[in-house]
């Protein structure tokens, strides 16, 4: 008997546990990241250059590679941030009846430790958009500039550096449906390509130094700069706040409707400390998918 499309796949996989708490679909669904795409139960997506394609099984993950097995291991944990102790952050919330219950139901929700270019290119998109418009525009973005990587009879896209940005320039990413944000993500990227920012060092720099770095470039608000920070750059103390986080805050912890942003972003580091940046992930997926 000749197998499905999908038993074909998953014949090909191999198996990664995970011993902690993990949700793939709340994971990747949760605002963080835009270009993985979905075909069943198989999500489909590019990390540093090599395509996956991920399903959640019970104990871990099935995966699909084209690297050695012990690499795309490795690469996994990194990106999925699977050594991260979502026990012990649980235990912690639990005396908070709005984390307890926002964690109880999208329990396994990770932070993602995405590329830095790629983050900070999704997130100057996000501004004054929604998540399924990011998506249009970063794929279009990839599609046009990116390099192609096939897996399994699949076409996915490397993201394209700051080079390729650059010259494409403002125009053509302006035809892709980028609007306002072209001439932004234009000039950042001309910076980037002569050399004027180097992401992977912020990672290393304390995060007001790293923040101050990121907002000085255009396009680039208090918002992005901790999206940049929390999503790429591990930096806890990141706390995006946008008008879902906001209301969160609002409704749930009492805190004023129009409350400057530093005020909500230093009350909540001072309420959280180390584990700041992961509550605001899942505060932003509960109060979103409330409507």
């Amino acid at each position: 008997m000749s197998q499905t499309p999908a038993e074909q796949v998953a014949n090909k996989a191999i198996f990664l546990g995970v011993t902690q708490p993990f949700d793939l679909h709340a994971t990747l669904d949760s605002g963080q990241v835009f270009r993985w795409r979905w075909e069943g139960d198989w999500a489909w997506g590019v990390i540093a250059g090599r395509a996956f394609a991920l399903r959640a099984v019970d104990g871990g993950l099935r995966v699909i590679s084209p690297a050695p097995v012990d690499e795309t291991q490795e690469m996994l944990r990194d990106y999925l941030r699977l050594d991260d102790d979502l026990d012990a952050l649980y235990n912690d919330a639990a005396a908070d009846p709005v984390l307890a219950e926002a964690m109880t139901r999208y329990r396994g929700l990770r932070l993602i430790r995405q590329d830095p270019w790629e983050c900070l290119v999704s997130f100057v998109c996000s501004s004054v958009s929604n998540i399924p418009r990011i998506s249009r525009n970063l794929r279009a973005v990839a599609e046009t500039y990116g390099e192609p990587v096939t897996l399994d009879g699949r076409l996915l896209h490397r993201f394209p550096d700051a080079s390729a940005l650059a010259a494409g320039g403002k125009q053509g990413l302006y035809a892709l449906g980028l609007g306002f944000r072209a001439r932004y993500i234009a000039r950042i990227a001309i910076t980037a390509a002569k050399g004027g920012l180097d992401l992977a060092a912020l990672r290393l720099a304390p995060y007001d130094e790293a923040k101050a770095v990121l907002t000085a470039l255009p396009g680039v608000g208090e918002k992005v700069a901790d999206c940049v920070l929390a999503f790429s750059l591990d930096k806890m103390e990141g706390f995006p706040v946008d008008r879902w986080v906001r209301r969160a805050l609002v409704e749930w912890y009492g805190l004023e409707e129009k409350a400057p942003y530093e005020e909500l972003r230093a009350w909540a580091q001072a309420r959280w400390g180390e584990s700041t940046a992961y509550v605001q992930q899942y505060l932003f997926h509960y109060r979103r998918l409330m409507g």
